[in-house]
């Protein structure tokens, strides 16, 4: 979504992002049908749609349409994250959207993100009072980890002071 704003414009960008959120959405929603809940396996049920959501994720990264090399899956994790678990998505989107505030560094505020991200899949739970799920809480964490090496160049620049603020070339 950043690349194609700065190249294209707001309104593509705007289009891209949508597109992305709707594919990790919809995927975990297709999930949903394929696994229902079940009172006696709910955890099993988050398992399933967690790698569901994994799964679309590292397709949107590692697209076979384009040479395995796709987009570093930010907008899609989101989409994913709408449908797995709302609070936690949303908490994550304000994560991201307060550095963006601060900085106006897309790639910085999709590394904090990423970096808190799997950490509110211990929060959450404990909150509520009942165990986190490890297994989910790994699973999560390999992926930020997998998002943030794919942001290794941002990370460079970012080190060198030379990553720039989020504006649009393009006039809509």
């Amino acid at each position: 979504m950043t690349n194609v704003m700065r190249v294209g414009g707001k309104l593509p960008g705007i289009m891209t992002f949508v597109l992305d959120f709707g594919k990790g959405s919809l995927a975990v929603l297709l999930a949903q049908t394929a696994f229902p809940v079940t009172e006696t396996a709910p955890e099993a049920q988050l398992l399933y749609l967690s790698i569901a959501g994994v799964v679309v994720v590292c397709g949107h990264v590692f697209s076979v349409f384009l040479r395995f090399k796709g987009g570093k899956g930010i907008s899609t994790l989101f989409g994913v994250l709408a449908v797995l678990h709302f609070s936690i998505g949303l908490s994550a989107a304000l994560v991201w959207a307060g550095m963006f505030l601060w900085k106006k560094i897309s790639s910085l505020s999709a590394i904090t993100m990423l970096i808190v991200l799997p950490w509110f899949f211990i929060l959450f739970p404990w909150l509520q009072n009942e165990p986190p799920f490890w297994t989910v809480f790994f699973l999560f964490l390999l992926l930020s980890s997998l998002l943030i090496y794919k942001h290794r160049e941002n990370i460079q620049r970012l080190l060198k002071n030379q990553e720039s603020q989020l504006h649009s070339n393009k006039k809509d």
